[in-house]
């Protein structure tokens, strides 16, 4: 068991203890995929968000080196459950695409044909969008674009 200055809690919160050797370090190396909540003077609390963990993966990070830096700074086991699902989390950057076409304007593609039709089917999303185009790619108004994007993101997508 290490000593890090790190509790990984099974709710997605990180605890950092701030006067801890390594809490400088384990800082800078959180900082690329979690979300910093409150900061009183002792303990620092962060979040595992998917957008934060979307974010690091765009930024070239994979969980592989994620999950690497949770147990390299954690003081206790971090939780199995946890480590599953930043990993499910992650996998699932860049599956979903907004993209402009040329003919079409504002469109979602994927690669993953089951992907799409989960995301079409989904109650408040299917107005946003318009006509599919083949198995892999969906109009979308593009008035709806940020709407669209914040109820995928409730979704996991």
């Amino acid at each position: 068991m290490n000593d890090g200055p790190l509790i990984v809690q099974s709710d997605k919160t990180i605890l950092l203890e701030v006067d801890h050797e390594l809490a400088t370090e384990a800082r800078h190396a959180i900082a690329a995929f979690a979300e910093l909540e409150r900061a009183p003077e002792h303990v620092h609390s962060y979040r595992l968000t998917p957008l934060g963990l979307w974010n690091a993966r765009a930024a070239g990070l994979d969980a592989e080196k994620v999950l690497d830096t949770l147990l390299t700074y954690s003081r206790f086991p971090v939780p199995h459950s946890l480590l599953i699902d930043v990993e499910e989390t992650m996998s699932r950057y860049g599956r979903l695409r907004l993209e402009k076409d040329p003919q079409h304007g504002l469109v979602m593609r994927t690669s993953d044909y089951p992907v799409l039709e989960e995301v079409s089917r989904a109650k408040k999303i299917a107005p946003l969008l318009g006509p599919r185009i083949d198995g892999e790619t969906v109009v979308v108004h593009s008035s709806q674009r940020g709407q669209l994007k914040q109820l995928l993101l409730k979704i996991g997508w």
